[in-house]
């Protein structure tokens, strides 16, 4: 069992008020801070979607173990982490059953960034540390996104929150509206398929 969690939020939108407004030729100031909340809203219902982070931002992910015996099983090699792309791993930490905490060396893994997802891969020679507390024994911190800012988001990504936003101005209130199904059609070739660990 496993859950993941943002820790750290990106710092900005991957598309700007302006740029929305201009896309869905609103001209009017009146609902600037209702539509900085739907850009957030469609920004965030596209990466689950997708399965990606789009700007840079931080996450957890905490791993229950694997088997019986406070071990980890000897088939298990890398570790998928949720959201693409892969930046980086911060740390990974595991705990015992007294719930102290212990760093695990860098040097025991390889932090896999070219596949989606990327992955935490157990270096030829290491082995899991053992033993750790059953629930959320390990804690992994990493980064992922494209980049800091809206630049290295991919244009049909940023479209796609275009729509988004416009869909959920015009049928706000209505929660019986169907998907918008232009931006999920740009969003469909950036799908990632998450199988777990």
């Amino acid at each position: 069992m496993f859950s993941f969690s943002l820790l750290t939020p990106p710092a900005v939108e991957p598309v700007t008020l302006a740029d929305v407004k201009a896309h869905a030729r609103i001209d009017t100031a009146a609902d600037d801070v209702l539509l900085a909340k739907l850009i957030t809203s469609a920004r965030q219902w596209a990466e689950r979607y997708t399965g990606r982070a789009f700007i840079t931002q931080t996450w957890k992910l905490a791993i229950d173990m694997l088997v019986p015996e406070n071990r980890w099983p000897d088939e298990v090699n890398a570790i998928n982490l949720p959201r693409a792309p892969l930046q980086s791993v911060t740390s990974v930490h595991f705990y015992d059953d007294a719930d102290a905490e212990a760093l695990w060396a860098s040097g025991n893994y390889f932090v896999d960034t070219s596949r989606e997802p990327g992955r935490l891969v157990l270096r030829s020679g290491s082995v899991w540390p053992s033993p750790t507390r059953c629930a959320n024994g390990m804690i992994i911190t990493y980064v992922a996104g494209y980049g800091a800012d809206a630049s290295a988001v991919p244009e049909p990504i940023k479209t796609a929150i275009y729509e988004l936003v416009a869909h959920f101005y015009e049928h706000r209130g209505d929660e019986t509206s169907p998907p918008c199904f232009a931006a999920q059609a740009l969003l469909n070739p950036y799908r990632v398929r998450y199988t777990g660990l």
